[in-house]
């Protein structure tokens, strides 16, 4: 009975956002574009004489890097901006009244949202392939692997900004901070190895920068699970440690929800 509500979400929320066709189509166009902007960045980089990085062109690692970005943006993003705006149209009070789970009723509505962003990181990956990004030495297992363990801390951070949704009724400072500080510090456009000593402090203490450098080995160098598995660790470490907290945190949030019934209330 879960499984058939999570899938009446999705289809309910493929069929709204494909109401807005414009708006629709623009997201994979912003796909596409993003592609060219990165194949001639690295068209630049090799005019100056300098076109590998990390044991690979340029143009895949920011291939790589824009996908995950696009990745996290949406995974970080979905659950707050979807449950907000399913408060402003009033439509999860019903849905609170039937006999659904109160988290799938908060979290389910986001699911379309999600499963787009593997769309159109697929997509991502695609075109740059078709454009000349190099994933000729790919171990897509490996990397396979790297994304379901990543996901988890990835969900971790959805999960806290839903939970502040709910409490604050307000949009998420969250998803700024995070989507801004992992822009800069966790390598998606440049190495960490650029930044200085005291910078890479923070980058080592972000589970993306660990996520994106096992993704790029396996993709970029064809790294095994036992040469990725120091990063893979860490995101572990990560995950068990914040996914707890979320989960927590949505509770907390579902709680104060159902002492003050300030859910149409904003």
């Amino acid at each position: 009975m879960t499984a058939a509500k999570l899938l009446a979400l999705i289809t309910h929320n493929f069929r709204l956002a494909w109401a807005y066709k414009l708006n629709f189509v623009t997201r994979y166009l912003g796909v596409i574009i993003s592609v060219l902007l990165f194949y001639f960045l690295d068209q630049l980089l090799q005019r100056s004489g300098s076109g590998q990085v990390e044991g690979g062109t340029y143009f895949t690692f920011l291939i790589i890097g824009g996908a995950f970005s696009k990745f996290l943006e949406l995974s970080s993003h979905a659950f707050s901006a979807n449950l907000r705006e399913e408060m402003l149209q009033g439509t999860i009070e019903p849905l609170l009244a039937t006999a659904t789970p109160v988290t799938l009723a908060l979290l389910g509505p986001s699911s379309w949202m999600l499963l787009e962003g593997v769309l159109l990181v697929l997509l991502q990956l695609g075109v740059g392939t078709a454009v000349g990004a190099d994933f000729s030495n790919a171990n897509w297992g490996t990397a396979v692997l790297v994304l379901l363990v990543s996901l988890s801390s990835l969900i971790s951070y959805g999960i806290f900004s839903a939970a502040f949704v709910i409490v604050f009724k307000r949009g998420d400072p969250m998803n700024w901070f995070i989507n801004s500080v992992a822009y800069v510090f966790s390598g998606v456009f440049f190495p960490v190895e650029l930044l200085p000593g005291w910078l890479r402090i923070i980058s080592y203490a972000l589970p993306f920068t660990y996520a994106l450098r096992a993704l790029r080995g396996a993709l970029m160098r064809g790294e095994t699970v036992a040469q990725v598995g120091g990063d893979v660790l860490v995101l572990v470490g990560f995950t068990a440690v914040l996914l707890p907290l979320a989960i927590f945190a949505l509770r907390y949030a579902i709680r104060h929800l159902k002492q003050t019934g300030e859910l149409a209330h904003y």
